[in-house]
């Protein structure tokens, strides 16, 4: 755990140690408190928590976008696919494998491949670019199972009675739901991750100036940022995911109320007649 936490670094406003450290809390929660641990089995569990560990290791603060436009190391590496998501991989499963960190080298091999596996597929979910083929399967293999009271019923009983398919997907939409956890932060804790983020996606905007490069979206900071755009990014991005998640786990209502409260401070602030375009974080 100290090897990754040092992996972060502590120029990035928003995708650091700390960010991580809210990630791996917010999947905890989910897993105790958010009804996803009976559909969990105790190493899809494990899974979750080390992809949460993982899943921004050495980000860069620069999102997949720049690094393929910009030819960098790590969009040749995985051929433009995922640069980000893929890096933090292997470099988070590199760390794993040294002596010192490697503290699954008990686990029989075929788990510790099925781990691996979970892990892979739970940390590409994240790139943000596969938001809505997620939500579309959550709602497609999940949440239409769960509107039946027998198929719920059979679900409710424990990872046995859960497809591994299925129960792959239900860890994907966990770490996506942390992975944005500041959304239903408390209100001060929220304005200051959506300072961050705007901050960081500035910071890249200005790499792109010093390159000749056309600035990306939301990232010049002598326009609106970020911040402009909280709204539009809630309705088109994250109302799809929590409704769908909350429709299968109504444990978790509290969070959308959470990012209503939000909402409504940012939907206060807008000028009027504006409707800003929505932004993701990167």
């Amino acid at each position: 755990l100290r090897t990754v936490e040092n992996g972060h670094s502590p120029d990035n406003p928003y995708h650091n140690a700390t960010h991580v450290a809210g990630v791996v809390q917010s999947m905890h929660c989910l897993l105790t408190r958010g009804g996803v641990g009976r559909m969990a089995t105790r190493l899809e569990a494990l899974a979750g928590l080390l992809a949460a560990c993982i899943h921004d290791y050495e980000h860069r603060g620069l999102n997949n976008d720049f690094l393929v436009k910009s030819l960098d190391g790590w969009a040749v590496d995985s051929n433009d696919k995922s640069p980000n998501e893929n890096h933090h991989l292997a470099s988070g499963f590199r760390v794993l494998l040294q002596p010192e960190c490697n503290f699954i080298h008990r686990m029989p091999q075929a788990q510790q491949l099925q781990l691996r596996k979970l892990v892979i597929d739970m940390v590409l979910a994240t790139d943000m670019a596969e938001h809505m083929a997620v939500v579309s399967r959550l709602r497609a293999d999940l949440q239409k199972r769960m509107e039946s009271p027998d198929e719920a019923a059979q679900l409710s009983n424990g990872p046995a009675e859960v497809p591994d398919a299925l129960r792959t997907l239900v860890m994907q939409g966990a770490i996506k739901m942390a992975d944005i956890g500041h959304l239903y932060a408390v209100r001060d804790v929220h304005i200051r991750w959506s300072e961050r983020l705007e901050e960081e996606m500035w910071k890249q905007g200005d790499v792109e100036k010093d390159r000749g490069m056309k600035v990306s979206f939301l990232m010049d900071r002598d326009k609106p940022g970020v911040t402009k755009s909280q709204p539009g990014f809630v309705d088109f991005v994250v109302r799809p995911l929590f409704e769908t998640w909350i429709a299968c786990f109504p444990e978790c209502k509290i969070l959308m109320d959470r990012i209503n409260d939000n909402y409504a401070y940012w939907k206060s602030k807008e000028a009027p007649h504006e409707s800003p375009r929505p932004a993701a974080p990167t």
